[in-house]
């Protein structure tokens, strides 16, 4: 006698369902580069426009003010370029966003880079533009370099959080230098307000343990982006 043949049930509907999605996922995901599930991927991508292969995450930092609160910025590196690329999170997934590119072929003591992202504060706000985050990155290559300082272009009457003012025309900022994959690397961002944030001529000051200047020179701007200001009430978060 023949069997009847048995009705999918809902769970197997749902399996199949599920299957289907997940492998136009993966489709879209190759072929059109959307539905990004992970922001590494959106990394690479940019990485590939950029025509820089086989990089090694250096160091990832989550900044809550930026992009609706999900800007993740990366810090990758191969052995001839240091990069930092930003990506967030949108409804069709991770997405790229802008990097700056810093070229270490040359036999340099110290590389040195910076990105200019212009903090947006939405149409309505009576002064759209409210500042520029500073983001300084590189490579040390000098193992008598102990200490990073960056010398930060300021108005004369600039006054800091604690209330000093900047007399000098500059602010001194020191930058920690971590290791990684048997290099070593630095990062550092600071905020300021927006019309100095156009136009930059800061310097980095690489020096020994004696406090002795190695080498020093103005710092390349990579690339200059707009970015918009996550709503109010979001967590800050450090290095990870």
């Amino acid at each position: 006698m023949r069997k009847k043949k048995r009705l999918p049930t809902r769970r197997r509907r749902g399996v199949r369902c599920a299957v289907a999605a997940l492998v136009l996922l993966i489709l879209a995901q190759n072929l059109l580069h959307t539905a990004l599930l992970l922001p590494i991927q959106a990394v690479r991508l940019r990485e590939g426009q950029d025509g820089v292969q086989d990089t090694r995450v250096v160091r990832r930092q989550w900044e809550p003010e930026l992009l609706n609160g999900t800007a993740l910025f990366y810090l990758t590196a191969n052995d001839n370029a240091v990069l930092l690329t930003d990506t967030d999170l949108t409804v069709r997934g991770w997405a790229p966003r802008q990097s700056g590119l810093l070229d270490c072929t040359e036999d340099k003591p110290l590389h040195a880079g910076e990105r200019i992202v212009l903090l947006d504060a939405g149409e309505d706000a009576e002064n759209r533009y409210y500042g520029a985050c500073l983001f300084f990155y590189g490579r040390v290559d000098d193992p008598a370099i102990e200490t990073v300082e960056i010398r930060l272009q300021m108005p004369p009457d600039y006054e800091t959080a604690e209330g000093e003012t900047v007399d000098m025309g500059y602010l001194l900022l020191t930058a920690s230098i971590f290791e990684k994959n048997g290099r070593r690397y630095f990062l550092l961002d600071h905020r300021v307000p927006f019309q100095s944030g156009t136009a930059r001529a800061d310097r980095i000051v690489g020096r020994n343990a004696a406090g002795n200047g190695v080498t020093s020179f103005q710092i390349p701007v990579a690339s200059v982006s707009i970015a918009h200001r996550a709503p109010r009430g979001a967590k800050a978060a450090g290095n990870t």
